[in-house]
């Protein structure tokens, strides 16, 4: 066959791009993500934008730019400011030691650029665009809150579910939201109270997609997946996570929050009050040596004992998803997740609502906690943080002083 023959041809209304001897499908592929986006995300509530707050945008050097300024347009909201210095593509990435949004100081330059520019709001998406990072400044203080991913899934979670869980319970849906195993308990919470699905899973969206797709073949509506690493998937537009799209989502929330005369870490407290204060401490240590990980959780099995209490703190669950696994919580003692040989993970349930996760990471050399506790009703968050602030140092000195001088503080 002849080249010519071989070579691709469009038609004058074809909706892909002719590049050379390529075609490539974006802009159809574009105009299909964003028309979805319009159908199954946007409220429409707004629509006085007098109130709303200011938004800076930091693309981080990455490629989201473009794309979250058609996200903008799409919510029809107000245009935000880019931060100059971070909104075009540069592999070399100038003004950032790292670029991830969820490190220490990874939204500086944006901040900066937001009070010079009286911005009220930060978005910033990772420099391939799938994960959101964000934070609000006080008008009155001049104070940041650097919101954590699990305040931000809260967020988003419960606004999808007043806009669009809501209606299809009425309708007669099952409503489901899925998070990945070390997120916050927050949701499992407000799934209880308001009577929808929750599920989790292990960590990484390739596991919540999966069952995402599942819970959709089975007929539920599955409205919202995140992961506590900035990582949020709203609505079915693509089953993965989707800076983007929770970028639009999450600016139209702020601005039904601002048209009611109160800010998105206010909302946040609101939420706390009323399903509960949930207050987490997350994070790792650098391991160098995988055999410190295991031996780590060998000694958390207790030779197939485990722990009845730590520290002082009483058990009243355990999950190990190692190998054979084991979970208190079902009549087989066989965990619902799957189990890893290289890759254990161990939950423990403490009887003050406490839960503290271990893992290690599969693709850093960090050995990472997620320890949360759920505030009983009526206690003030000022003290839910004292009292886990103390637990924290007592679990994380008793379960990891076996393999002390193989972890190093970051």
């Amino acid at each position: 066959m002849s080249a010519e023959k071989l070579k691709p041809r469009i038609s004058c209304c074809s909706t892909l791009v002719h590049t050379g001897s390529l075609l490539t499908p974006s802009l159809s592929l574009a105009r299909r993500y964003f028309s979805s986006i319009q159908s199954k995300l946007v409220t429409k509530k707004i629509t006085d934008h007098a109130l709303s707050p200011r938004f800076a945008y930091t693309a981080m050097h990455g490629i989201g730019g473009p794309f979250t300024t058609r996200s903008f347009t799409t919510f029809d909201l107000p245009p935000f400011l880019p931060v100059p210095s971070q909104f075009q593509p540069d592999a070399t990435f100038p003004t950032v030691s790292f670029p991830n949004p969820e490190e220490k100081g990874a939204l500086d330059e944006a901040m900066k650029f937001s009070v010079e520019s009286s911005c009220d709001i930060v978005l910033a998406n990772d420099p391939d665009a799938d994960r959101l990072a964000i934070a609000e400044k006080d008008r009155k203080t001049n104070t940041w809150t650097v919101f954590k991913g699990d305040q931000i899934g809260v967020l988003l979670g419960t606004w999808m579910w007043d806009q669009f869980g809501k209606k299809s319970k009425a309708e007669g849906k099952q409503v489901a939201m899925l998070a990945s195993a070390v997120s916050s308990k927050m949701l499992k919470t407000v799934a209880e109270r308001e009577g929808f699905i929750f599920e989790e899973t292990l960590t990484g969206f390739k596991w919540l997609g999966n069952r995402n797709l599942e819970l959709q073949a089975e007929g539920n509506h599955v409205i919202f997946s995140y992961e506590e690493a900035i990582g949020f998937c709203c609505g079915d537009v693509v089953v993965d996570k989707d800076g983007v799209a929770a970028a639009g989502v999450f600016a139209e929330m702020a601005c039904d929050v601002y048209a009611r005369g109160s800010t998105v870490k206010e909302h946040l407290q609101d939420l706390y009050t009323k399903y509960g204060e949930f207050v987490s401490n997350n994070g790792y240590y650098f391991c160098y040596d995988s055999k410190i990980a295991l031996a780590i959780f060998d000694s958390m099995r207790n030779n197939g004992k485990y722990f009845e209490a730590v520290g002082g703190y009483k058990v009243t669950g355990i999950r190990d998803l190692g190998v054979p696994g084991f979970d208190s919580a079902t009549a087989d003692n066989k965990p619902v997740l799957p189990t890893s040989a290289s890759s254990p993970m161990i939950s423990i349930t403490f009887e003050n609502g406490t839960v503290a996760q271990f893992r290690a990471s599969g693709t850093e050399p960090k050995f990472k906690y997620y320890i949360e506790m759920a505030g009983k009703p009526g206690v003030a968050r000022a003290t839910v943080e004292e009292d886990l602030q103390t637990m924290c140092a007592v679990i994380l000195e008793e379960l990891l002083k076996p393999s002390k001088n193989g972890l190093v503080t970051p």
